[in-house]
């Protein structure tokens, strides 16, 4: 490949990267401005979780693919607040669902089968103290079990994709980063409550040497 060859496909790879993170940093900002109209719920979702730390109630978290990683890096923060947390999964052994527990279920699209099958299976058993649902479709199945619903705008799988920028943001991807932001700004506003610094923090820390 010529100099200038390279030039052009390393401009047109800066190019498309660009503007996959603009319109990753778009709908972030969409979110901001929608979760700041709708502010009582994410309230409600941040005096629950704090309540759920001050009584010592066990944290189960539900999501399933990509959505599973991000609840799985917001339960590693919620460890270095000091919870007890288990990833639910059909794989694990976890101990049982108590009246004082929280669920927090994350589903852009509201509709992922295995989540639907492991939230009815919790919920058919025993009502917790709080379930929390994060999801783009609030009307689904998981939406609606939520004593707390959030809804964070970005395409799911489930949408229907329009235009060729699509792909610059493929299936779930809006929801998924918008979450994980969402999720660790819910951290920090826990950790400033709760007068957590970060050495603190960095205490619960598995590798803090």
């Amino acid at each position: 490949m010529t100099k200038s060859n390279e030039a052009v496909v390393n401009g047109e790879a800066k190019r498309i990267l660009f503007q996959s993170m603009e319109l990753i940093m778009n709908n972030i900002k969409a979110n901001i401005d929608h979760l700041d109209k709708n502010f009582k719920y994410t309230q409600k979702f941040i005096n629950l979780v704090h309540d759920g730390l001050l009584n010592n109630r066990r944290f189960f978290l539900l999501a399933s693919g990509r959505s599973a990683f991000i609840l799985q890096c917001f339960a590693t923060r919620l460890v270095h607040l000091g919870a007890e947390v288990y990833i639910v999964t059909n794989l694990a052994s976890i101990p049982a669902l108590r009246k004082k527990d929280l669920i927090i279920v994350l589903s852009g699209s509201g509709t992922t089968s295995i989540v639907v099958s492991l939230l009815n299976n919790y919920v058919n058993t025993i009502k917790p103290y709080g379930i929390v649902t994060i999801t783009s479709h609030p009307e689904t199945i998981i939406g609606r079990v939520g004593d707390i619903t959030i809804k964070l705008k970005g395409r799911t799988k489930r949408d229907k994709a329009i235009g060729d920028t699509a792909v610059l943001t493929p299936e779930g991807t809006q929801f998924e980063i918008a979450a994980f932001v969402y999720l660790d700004a819910i951290i920090a506003e826990l950790a400033i409550k709760m007068g957590k610094t970060n050495d603190e923090m960095l205490e619960k820390h598995s590798q803090n040497t």
